[in-house]
């Protein structure tokens, strides 16, 4: 009779190791997933900070010129280069913006006060 027992104590053993390699077989695919996951989470952060934070700048600098008519001659750049010239001698502070407009010329001057 002794080796009816050790024969069911083996299967049970047997059974027993099976079930243990199943649970760690499915832990280390759940660690597998979880990780994969948290690095794709990382990822998709990595590239939505990236997108907001990195983006184009909303305000470009500002610049300035100046057109002329085709066939024309435009003196005030001269005069605008010899004024811009004296007005930084001066203690003052300066700065000097030119629009234009349908081949107009607009000057605008502010004048601050060091």
């Amino acid at each position: 009779m002794g080796t009816e027992r050790r024969e069911r104590q083996k299967a049970n053993r047997q059974i027993k190791q099976q079930e243990v390699q199943k649970q760690v077989r499915r832990r280390n695919v759940t660690r597998k997933g979880v990780l994969i996951a948290i690095g794709a989470g990382a990822v998709f952060l990595a590239l939505v900070l990236i997108a907001l934070l990195g983006g184009d700048d909303d305000n470009p600098t500002p610049t300035t010129s100046t057109v002329a008519a085709a066939g024309t001659t435009d003196a005030t750049d001269t005069t605008e280069a010899a004024d811009t010239a004296a007005a930084a001698d001066d203690a003052d502070t300066t700065s000097a913006a030119t629009t234009t407009d349908d081949s107009e010329t607009t000057n605008i001057t502010e004048t601050t006060d060091a």
